[in-house]
């Protein structure tokens, strides 16, 4: 089989998605053990989280027209090289501030990764396995939320949580090797400066995709971000049962991407309507199933299949309408989706402390109604 019939390529990106989307969320499975070692309170610690999603949502259109000429290869090796190495600093991190800083240079290195990594499959993928490309990439992610965090924090609690950024970083570097070895020339075909930037922000579709997600991710974080309190509190719901329940969320991934490699773009309307109108109605119907385990259970399972089928969609639907300068338009994308993670955790919070954890799916819902409705009309106008 010759390079361009391989898959191979693809795998690296996956399994790179998979250590990236593991770092990110790392420092939540051994936050304990981070704050004890370096004699922090737990509120300090989390800022690594906090600041993590900042800087991603701040770095990714800046660095991405900065590298917009880069080759890709060579790019994604820089940022390979990059991870490794502040993975290897965190490891060795003599206080608060080194590893701080550490995890800055990480979410540089996540943002351009996400910036490039789905156009980047897609252009290394074999013909007729761009789909199947884009859906590796989100199975990727999906097992990072099964197997990653839980990972990383056996590896905290055995060894300390130094090992857990250090097993990272030697994971990275296995993959930064394989990637200089085996993966093919991509050319940076972008004719992209920083004079058409404005451009991008006049194309009305590419605009509708922008609001689309941010309402989505707005609906869907407003009550995610507080999945936990409200399956213990409202759900009255087993510490073990909860967390069976969050593993959930990484399972839908893998049915999300079977179904798009499957059916995109050969049943495109259906899966926008199917999944666009269900992600609002099963957050919606949360709070009426949470009386059954079960009952919770699938309505999750079908929460999590939409809300990653929505955003693959609309992923491809990008690509497919800014060719010239994907990667930069894939680095607001990413921007604006961290910018939904922190308003909808902020948005429920504040609803949390107004209404009680009871309301928040009730206006989840209505915040994602709202990306059903811009989805939808998106699609009817094609």
């Amino acid at each position: 089989m010759s390079k361009s019939e391989s898959l191979l390529p693809v795998i690296f990106l996956t399994v790179a998605a998979f250590v990236f989307n593991s770092s990110e969320f790392a420092p939540i499975g051994i936050l304990s053990s981070i704050a004890a070692d370096l004699s922090k309170a737990e509120s300090e610690i989390g800022l690594l989280i906090s600041v993590y999603a900042w800087v991603v949502m701040i770095m990714s259109l800046p660095l991405m027209v900065f590298f917009s000429r880069v080759g890709y290869k060579r790019l994604m090796i820089g940022v390979l090289a990059l991870f490794t190495a502040s993975h290897a600093l965190s490891g060795f991190a003599n206080g608060y501030g080194m590893l701080m800083v550490s995890r800055v240079v990480v979410a540089c290195s996540h943002a351009v990764f996400w910036s490039i990594a789905t156009p980047l499959a897609v252009k290394v993928a074999p013909k007729g396995k761009k789909s199947t490309a884009m859906a590796l990439i989100v199975a990727g992610s999906s097992i990072a939320q099964i197997l990653g965090m839980p990972l990383c924090r056996v590896v905290g609690l055995a060894w300390g949580w130094r090992y857990t950024f250090l097993l990272l970083g030697a994971i990275s570097a296995v993959i930064l090797v394989m990637l200089c070895l085996f993966f093919p020339q991509v050319d940076n075909d972008s004719d992209f400066s920083v004079r058409h930037l404005p451009r991008i922000f006049r194309n009305r579709r590419l605009l509708t995709i922008y609001f689309t997600i941010m309402a989505f991710v707005l609906g869907h974080f407003t009550v995610y971000s507080y999945i936990e309190p409200y399956l213990l509190d409202e759900a009255a719901m087993d510490e073990h049962i909860v967390t069976g329940v969050l593993m959930v969320f990484g399972f839908a991934g893998f049915i999300s991407s079977f179904l798009f490699s499957a059916y995109y773009p050969k049943r495109k309307r259906v899966m926008v309507y199917v999944s666009s109108f269900f992600l609002p109605f099963v957050i919606c119907m949360l709070q009426y199933v949470k009386i059954s385990i079960a009952g919770t259970i699938v309505t999750c399972v079908v929460w999590g299949t939409a809300m990653t089928l929505i955003n693959m969609i609309l992923q491809a639907r990008l690509i497919k309408v800014e060719k010239r300068a994907t990667t930069i338009a894939m680095s607001v994308y990413s921007g604006l989706y961290n910018l939904g993670i922190g308003g909808g955790a902020a948005i429920g919070g504040y609803i949390c402390n107004k209404s009680g954890l009871g309301a928040i799916c009730t206006f989840g819902a209505i915040i994602a109604l709202a990306g059903s409705v811009l989805f939808t009309v998106q699609y009817r106008k094609q």
